[in-house]
């Protein structure tokens, strides 16, 4: 009878220790639900919000439109929307790493399953939020349109003369840009746009449903995946990904496509654990179709399999038969998707206005300062165009933007003046061409625009001033220099990539190594939902340091939500260094962390010589 009571005793302790771990793993889940329920009110106040038009299709939904959105931004604080949002972001990431904690080393099927269904009820209620974090969902169903309705090419520099006239042109709000997103994306954009037709609200929500169906997907895909490779580490892999908060928001509520790009990137991890190689490849090749930011990875793993293979002849029957799927698939999604100009995303990647969000845009404007811009024109927005007025009245140009500034000249009535910078509060910062000073005047003397300068832009400083600063010499040779080393360094961690990724437990490590590096190499232009694709991959290996840093920077680039509203204002300077909190101080903790480590690591090496 012993063995009998022992067994039951076993049992009813696993049961103790299960039901000891699920109940604060449902109260964490409760806790989490209300904030994310919460949170729509929250984003209201945030300068970045965006109407989701939902309330348009589901009566029950707040009615949330633009005016409104501007009505309540304006009449509240800045600093109390700031530290809203912020307390609920620090309330979800506390929940988020106790639920890592709880889930270590548990692989029981019920946490698994807790997990898996409360991460997708997350996404789910997400789906109803009457507000959104960006335009871009409206751009996807642009370039859809452009597609399903009208028949153009969406990566073409002029849109098809009709759908300048189309509802959600207007929604998208920053005029027309051809398309920088993979031709599959196009595709699918394409189909939801058909299903969509003109309502706003529809479309958001099939756009919606689509990011959290992808994440849900990706979500079971990492389960599948580390029940082969470390079942172990299973549960805390699924709560990495699908608790983590950027990726429920950025995901479930503001329906971003890099959703879909991590799923395809999980699908050709998991195909490959299965052993279907060309599979593989070609699941890969479609995460690149979605966006081409995971095109390294294509090439990085091809390498990976070449090595693996044992002769030529094996390896050249998979070359052959890689290629030629790969082949096919990109010429039918590029035919389906009616891409027929070139994909632009590269030449825009590589200019001058491409430095927002990231670290390399305090370095831009520092190499700027060096070679002789002064330190108001850097922060010049390269899409603000210079214009001439005359002076209303008699005034005074002052050094700073207020009225207790010092007074560097006198400004008669009817004298031209050239704004080269846009207002600051009341305030426009122009060139005087009489005195040779750039400075500040009242807006009040600004009674009539009148852009006729007289014949003075004959002069060779004024005519550079009414350039676009992205034709500035100065500002040329700083991308020059910027992109030069950055693209060598990438390449560089590329080579040493490949020669290190020798197997595939190896190329899951030093595949999410490569996306971190283009974050911090080049990837000049940084949006909060590009984390996703790193937590995807660390997700795999969630006690490795890339996948740490994925979740530090996951804190860090939601700050941008609160410091991107002070672009102009008394609180600018905010703005300027935005990419400290959200980018480099992230970066800053894991070094840190990781220098204590090896300490730590060395001393106790040096007492086990000593022993």
């Amino acid at each position: 009878m012993t063995p009998i009571v022992s067994s039951t005793h076993c049992l009813k302790s696993e049961s103790s220790s299960l039901r000891a771990r699920l109940t604060p793993a449902i109260l964490l889940a409760v806790v989490s639900l209300l904030i994310y329920l919460v949170l729509p009110g929250v984003l209201e106040l945030v300068s970045s919000s965006e109407a989701s038009h939902l309330h348009e299709l589901i009566p029950f939904v707040k009615p949330v439109t633009r005016s409104l959105l501007n009505t309540r931004q304006d009449q509240s604080s800045d600093l109390v929307s700031a530290v809203q949002f912020l307390c609920c972001c620090a309330g979800l990431f506390a929940a988020y790493f106790y639920m890592l904690r709880l889930a270590k080393n548990d692989s029981s099927h019920a946490m698994q399953n807790f997990v898996f269904f409360s991460g997708s009820a997350f996404l789910t209620v997400n789906l109803l939020s009457p507000v959104l974090l960006s335009t871009d969902v409206y751009a996807y169903a642009l370039y859809g349109r452009i597609v399903s309705f009208y028949g153009g090419d969406a990566y073409a520099e002029l849109p098809p003369p009709a759908s300048l006239s189309d509802p959600f042109y207007a929604l998208f709000g920053h005029g027309y840009i051809n398309s920088v997103y993979g031709p599959l994306w196009t595709l699918i954009s394409s189909i939801i746009t058909r299903i969509g037709t003109d309502h706003a609200g529809l479309t958001v929500l099939l756009f919606r449903a689509a990011a959290a169906a992808a994440i849900i997907t990706a979500g079971g895909l990492i389960w599948k995946i580390q029940s082969r490779l470390c079942p172990g580490r299973a549960t805390q892999s699924m709560v990495l990904f699908m608790w983590n908060p950027l990726v429920i928001i950025e995901s479930g509520l503001s329906a971003h496509n890099d959703a879909m790009m991590a799923a395809f990137l999980l699908l050709g991890v998991w195909l490959h654990v299965r052993g279907r190689k060309t599979g593989a490849a070609v699941a890969l090749t479609l995460s690149a179709l979605a966006k081409f930011v995971t095109g390294p990875l294509v090439l990085l793993y091809l390498f990976m399999v070449l090595r693996q293979l044992p002769d030529w002849r094996s390896r050249t029957w998979f070359a052959i038969r890689s290629s030629l799927c790969i082949g096919v698939v990109v010429v039918a999604v590029g035919y389906m998707a009616n891409a027929r100009s070139g994909v632009p995303a590269a030449r825009y990647a590589g200019s001058a206005d491409f430095f927002t969000n990231n670290f390399h845009e305090l370095v831009f404007k520092g190499i700027r300062r060096c070679l002789g811009e002064d330190a108001e024109a850097v922060h010049v927005p390269f899409y603000f165009q210079s214009w001439w007025f005359a002076a209303s009245r008699k005034g005074v140009l002052r050094e700073s933007p207020d009225d207790n500034g010092r007074v560097i000249a006198q400004i008669e009535k009817n004298r031209k003046l050239l704004v080269i910078a846009p207002y600051v509060s009341e305030w426009a910062r122009v060139f005087d061409p009489g005195s040779r000073q750039k400075g500040y005047v009242s807006d009040d003397i600004i009674d009539e625009i009148d852009n006729d300068s007289g014949g003075l832009d004959n002069d060779p400083l004024i005519a550079q001033l009414e350039d676009s600063p992205t034709d500035w010499q100065s500002v040329q040779t700083a991308n020059l220099w910027i992109r030069r080393v950055c693209w060598f360094l990438f390449a560089s961690f590329g080579l040493v990539s490949a020669w290190r990724t020798t197997n595939f437990d190896r190329f899951l490590a030093w595949s999410a190594a490569v996306i971190l590096a283009i974050y911090f190499l080049i990837m000049t232009q940084f949006w909060p939902w590009y984390v996703i694709w790193a937590l995807a991959l660390g997700a795999i290996k969630p006690a490795g340091r890339p996948a740490t840093l994925a979740i530090l920077l996951s804190m860090g680039v939601l700050t941008l939500y609160i410091t991107i509203g002070c672009a102009f204002g008394s609180h600018d300077w905010i703005y300027v260094y935005r990419s400290i909190p959200a980018i480099i101080l992230p970066l800053g903790i894991f070094l840190i962390v990781e220098l204590i480590k090896a300490s730590y690591s060395r001393k106790i090496k040096r007492g086990m010589a000593l022993q």
